[in-house]
């Protein structure tokens, strides 16, 4: 069989794009129309690529897993420093992102308030990226309590729980309410909670 025509775009490049739509507006928000003047494709070459919008955007929401989540994981292990250290780097550029006039807040975020109660499919996917970060905040942890940094009795996986739910609350909090006292006061709340008596 001969093979069909090249496509006239990016694959990669479209599902950045979808997923900067899906980002701003929501799922519900952006509409075929929409995707289609942002990528600068026609209805039938994206239907072609990608068959549906729901597939497109679970495609975007794992580009967005695979990218900004992803870096946030490597942010936590970093290596040459002190896990503790990362821990409030990647809290600190959190804060520092959502305190902006142009946050987005955090597009599984958005997902989740989007997502029916019986869409397990979409569930599933949010739930593997969100648990992506949530194991490398417990690594962390675990790093930072070998290095005496934080409290032999903390459970590293309840903390590193707690964490992601600060995150994402930072993130939901960043598309309404610009200004970063309170992520900042909540991180600090949270570091001095684990941290051992000696290295407040």
């Amino acid at each position: 069989m001969a093979p069909g025509p090249k496509k006239s775009f990016d694959v990669e490049d479209a599902v950045v794009t979808a997923a900067d739509l899906f980002w701003r507006s929501g799922y519900d928000g952006t509409g075929i129309s929409d995707l289609e003047e942002a990528i600068g494709v026609g209805r039938k070459s994206l239907y072609d690529t990608f068959g549906s919008k729901r597939e497109l955007y679970l495609r975007a929401l794992g580009k967005y897993a695979d990218t900004v989540i992803q870096r946030m994981c490597d942010g936590l292990s970093r290596e040459g420093t002190r896990a503790i250290s990362n821990l409030e780097r990647v809290l600190g550029k959190l804060q520092g992102h959502h305190g902006g006039s142009d946050s987005l807040g955090c597009l599984l975020g958005v997902a989740m308030g989007q997502a029916a109660s019986d869409d397990d499919e979409l569930a599933s996917v949010i739930r593997d990226a969100l648990g992506r970060l949530e194991r490398a905040f417990e690594v962390c942890l675990k790093d930072a309590q070998a290095a005496g940094d934080v409290r032999a009795d903390v459970r590293a996986k309840d903390a590193a729980r707690n964490l992601l739910a600060l995150s994402q609350g930072m993130a939901l909090l960043g598309r309404v309410s610009h200004g970063s006292t309170r992520s900042s006061s909540a991180i600090r709340a949270a570091i001095a909670a684990l941290r051992t008596p000696s290295n407040h």
